[in-house]
């Protein structure tokens, strides 16, 4: 049988749902949308009155709200000694709360030591939360995190500054990767494979070095490189920017491209392929994506095979983790494993949630889809995608395909509002495989390594879903070759 030709996904529905959410924000700069956290909704409402515990939740929703609602991008509000209540208070929850109580190993005293005079140094809010940012990446730790009321009112409204397209390390080089469609990139004449040469005269290289040399570790090589080249095009949202770029028949220009709010919905792409094989995206675990998601494998529930693409997926909410996964089981199945500081089920709002220590999914008559699946993944895919994706590996429920992930792997239970609007993400849950394979650090390892060429992507040849597509094609014709024999045994008489 010959395999299919490759596919060519509609770049205007899957390249906007790769733009949208990242394990990764930098102090000034929002890159493409960040939400890699466990939230809320991962956590298991215990049983206990509903009305108090949904009182509880809008209350701390409503506080996180203001907070984010009273920022002014530029104010410069606070005091020497509100900032010195911030940082105090923010070391103290990560010295008693976080996940591990010998803090990656860091010397967190010493931390201490270190950042009070550079606290008491800084001469504006921008200054300060930039320091108390570099400060919650002293633990090398993707998801603990001190955003500035601008960034958290960004975050929760799902926009960030962008140039309109993204980049990644192919064959050695900065190499543009995706283009968001009708954004001031796509004007410009910006296209997947061009080559990044320089940033606003300065040679790719030579940035780069920049940015490494003043940034510390972060979860893993892969979240460190993630969050390099976040910052590679930071800038003020009304200063365009010089890119240089070279196409592929070798040739050069300079794109100068005004930065924009990129705001984006989640939501589920599908595309049948000429295999008869379907391709699902969502760009994110939260909601509406759990509805949206139901809905489109019940309309395919009875599709030969299922590609799952959470390339750049980063993360989201276990409550919607959950459910998906539980739609490709028929019965109550181990997921996931965790861990906390105290050993214990991690409990907030006075009790009304706790989070298992042994998560499952699946049940007696709730399978939907029951065919073979492959899941896409890559260096971006981080935090719950990276659960999921592991969840379904150790069951052998799913083939993964692609390189490997960011090694993002831990939960927050929820954000801490400090004085003057900068929220605290801190991580308190530390997350393994069905297997008790540590996720953090390491991420999910493809059965089968495929990377995109820059000929790829200058050709607008997605070989991830290729190979994927090939691969479910092989597994149903080696499938109805085993069940031939025991149907000629049932047809004898």
């Amino acid at each position: 049988m010959n395999s299919p030709a490759p596919p060519r996904l509609p770049r205007n529905r899957t390249i906007v749902v790769r733009l949208v959410f990242s394990i990764l924000r930098g102090p000034i700069f929002l890159g493409p949308i960040l939400l890699g956290a466990i939230l809320l909704g991962g956590l298991v409402p215990a049983a206990s009155t509903r009305g108090a515990q949904e009182k509880e939740r809008a209350s701390d929703a409503a506080k996180v709200r203001s907070a984010a609602d009273r920022v002014g991008a530029d104010s410069e509000r606070l005091s020497p000694k509100v900032r010195n209540e911030v940082f105090e208070k923010v070391w103290r929850e990560i010295r008693d709360h976080y996940y591990d109580p010998h803090l990656n190993g860091v010397d967190w005293d010493e931390v201490h030591q270190r950042y009070v005079p550079l606290i008491a140094a800084t001469k504006s809010d921008q200054e300060f939360y930039a320091t108390m940012s570099q400060m919650t990446s002293e633990l090398h730790d993707a998801h603990t995190r001190f955003n500035s009321p601008e960034q958290w009112k960004n975050f929760r409204r799902q926009q960030g500054v962008t140039l309109g397209f993204t980049v990644d390390d192919v064959d050695g080089k900065t190499v543009v990767t995706s283009v968001l469609p009708g954004s001031n990139a796509a004007h410009a004449g910006v296209e997947a494979g061009m080559v990044v040469l320089s940033v606003d005269g300065t040679p790719v290289a030579e940035r780069l070095a920049e940015i490494e040399a003043k940034r510390l570790a972060s979860s893993s090589e892969r979240a460190t490189r993630w969050f390099v080249y976040n910052r590679l095009f930071a800038g003020p949202l009304d200063k365009p920017a010089n890119i240089e770029l070279r196409r592929g028949n070798g040739s050069s220009f300079v794109a100068t491209i005004e930065r924009q709010m990129h705001s984006a919905a989640p939501e589920v792409t599908t595309h049948v392929l000429p295999s008869g094989n379907v391709y699902i995206r969502f760009d994110g675990f939260q909601q509406p994506v759990a509805k949206e998601f139901k809905q489109a494998i019940e309309k395919f529930r009875d599709a030969p095979g299922l590609i799952l693409d959470l390339r750049r997926n980063g993360g989201g909410e276990l409550a919607v983790l959950l459910p998906i996964a539980g739609y490709f089981f028929g019965k109550k199945t181990l997921f996931a494993t965790d861990s906390t500081r105290t050993g214990k089920p991690l409990s907030a709002y006075a009790g009304l949630f706790k989070l298992p220590l042994r998560l499952y999914v699946g049940k007696n008559g709730g399978q939907i889809y029951s065919g073979p699946v492959v899941i896409l993944v890559d260096s971006h895919s981080a935090s719950s995608s990276e659960v999921f994706a592991a969840g379904m590996q150790d069951t052998r429920r799913a083939k993964i395909l692609g390189s490997q992930s960011c090694g993002c792997v831990l939960g927050i239970a929820k954000p801490r509002v400090m004085k003057g609007g900068g929220v605290l993400e801190m991580s308190e849950v530390l997350w393994f495989s069905p297997k008790g394979r540590k996720l953090e650090g390491t991420g999910i390892i493809p059965d089968q390594v495929v990377v995109p060429t820059m000929i790829d992507l200058q050709r607008g040849r997605d070989t991830l879903v290729a190979e994927a597509d090939k691969s479910l094609v092989k597994t149903l014709v080696l499938e109805s070759k085993e069940s031939r024999p025991s149907e000629q045994k049932k047809s004898r008489p």
